[in-house]
């Protein structure tokens, strides 16, 4: 072997060595080296990427967009197929404003992790149909709030006082001599809903008491249509939880087709093209496309179910290492923000939950509501029907209302259905177990501990769950985080 030779075979050696510190390539047969990469291995003729690797790069680029796209769209598919279950359980006609009245365990079982201790007044727009629509709130203990389709508050009710409102829709205009509150929606998709404080005669009264009519009928308003929702049993129920399959994409087609372009927006209508979604023209996806909307949707799904039941969020853990989190943790119900547009807080949110208010996220001592969430149990496995566990509820629960633990089931964030039909405790119910030092053992698992059946809410093995924990007018102890919550323990 010649010199030559010889310190070819080496700078050989040391290019490959080089390129393999750089960035894992190295020579491969033909001339072409190879890049190991969290997507696989990529494939270069010199520096020319080849053919094969371009197309699977380019299948990887189209999966990770529509993982993103669904956490971008939750929000509004959530919010459209909202209006398709009020729809549907109503038999409500789109062209008309109606108002559904929906109380108690089967009433308000339709909608992502509702609370079975409250009523709720809700109404659903579709402002493209009905045109601009009047809502007089009356004067009275009414409080609530009115969404637009990516739910941001447009409108917060609870001023105490009579209201007129004007809801437009994008394009449409208030008369110069409207007498009340014009409310422009960026989205023609809206919904309201509102709660009555109080009881007696006159709380009920106030709960029909709002009227809602189109504008193009203010002059000789008919009476307010309200509809009290009674499921039959072994009717079809549409649910609020965005859909599996195509159907979720469908939604998000609804939506680009219907309202107008959001200027935060105009990226992700470009990856929606790439996908078969554009505006103005049918969703007609082909074999490659369903294939990839599909793949995306189920990871995007994880991802967001990994957003809300792992919030990264530096506010999300009550007292640092309690095991529950804020379920408003960093959220503002406004989208854009002056420094930036919410993304991770909205899917985290809305994967879980349906509308938002400030009051929400407000900590104002005795006013609003506060949400705790927790999705694992003191060990960090997952909450499973199959098991027992038990919470233990320090004493003074610091709520100036009441307070209330509710059981969900993952699959579709909804009150858990069980045989003895309950799937919250609180501390309106008669016949709650109490310590002597006042604090309350709850019980979670397919059979009631001996004697604790009026403690207990029944769960379903091979399905998993999670808690939440609300208080009515929240309290300082709360508020400064030194109220201690404890970890939901398996006993069995």
């Amino acid at each position: 072997m010649t010199r030559k030779s010889i310190l070819l075979i080496l700078t050989s050696f040391v290019l490959a060595a080089g390129l393999l510190a750089a960035g894992g390539a190295a020579p491969a047969r033909g001339g072409e080296k190879t890049l190991d990469t969290y997507v696989g291995q990529l494939v270069f003729q010199d520096q020319t990427i080849t053919q094969a690797t371009a197309k699977k790069l380019h299948r990887r680029m189209d999966l990770q967009r529509a993982s993103q796209l669904v956490l971008w769209s939750l929000p509004a598919v959530s919010l459209y197929q909202l209006h398709q279950m009020f729809l549907h359980e109503l038999k409500a006609d789109p062209r008309q404003p109606v108002i559904g009245l929906f109380e108690g365990y089967d009433a308000v079982y339709p909608f992502l992790t509702a609370n079975a201790t409250t009523p709720y007044t809700v109404s659903v727009l579709d402002l493209k149909q009905t045109g601009p629509v009047v809502v007089e709130i009356p004067a009275g203990e009414v409080y609530g709030v009115a969404n637009d389709a990516w739910q941001q508050p447009i409108k917060e009710i609870g001023s105490g006082r009579a209201e007129r409102l004007l809801f437009l829709g994008p394009g449409q205009k208030a008369p110069q001599d409207f007498k009340g509150e014009v409310i422009p929606s960026p989205t023609y998709m809206m919904m309201y809903f509102y709660r009555v404080l109080g009881t007696g005669p006159e709380a009920k009264a106030l709960k029909t008491a709002v009227k809602a009519y189109r504008l193009d009928q203010a002059a000789r308003p008919p009476q307010t249509k309200y509809v009290k929702y009674q499921p039959r049993a072994g009717a079809e129920v549409v649910l609020n939880t965005p859909p599996a399959g195509m159907a979720y994409w469908k939604l998000v087609n609804d939506y680009v087709q219907q309202e107008p372009l959001a200027g935060r927006d105009r990226f992700f209508y470009a990856w929606l093209t790439t996908l078969g979604i554009a505006k103005g023209q049918p969703f007609q996806p082909s074999a490659y496309q369903k294939e990839v909307l599909q793949e995306g949707l189920t990871v995007g799904m994880a991802m967001a179910q990994a957003t809300a039941f792992n919030k990264r969020f530096p506010s999300a853990r009550y007292m640092g290492d309690s095991g529950w989190e804020d379920v408003m943790a960093g959220m503002d119900p406004r989208i854009d923000l002056p420094d930036r547009s919410m993304f991770d807080e909205r899917a985290s949110y809305t994967f879980e939950a349906v509308t938002t208010s400030q009051g929400m996220t407000k900590r104002e001592e005795g006013k609003g509501s506060a949400y705790l969430g927790t999705y694992y149990d003191s060990q960090g496995n997952a909450l499973m029907g199959g098991h027992t566990y038990r919470l233990h509820l320090e004493p003074d629960p610091p709520a100036a209302n009441f307070w209330s633990v509710t059981v969900y089931d993952i699959a579709n964030r909804l009150l858990i259905r069980n045989k003895i039909r309950r799937s919250d405790l609180s501390s309106r119910m008669r016949g709650l177990k109490k310590n002597a030092d006042g604090s309350v053992d709850l019980y979670f698992g397919p059979q009631a501990p001996p004697g604790e059946e009026s403690n207990w809410v029944q769960t379903n093995p091979g399905e998993s769950f999670f808690i939440y924990l609300r208080l009515y007018g929240p309290l300082k102890p709360f508020i400064e985080q030194k109220w201690p919550m404890n970890r939901v323990e398996r006993i069995k």
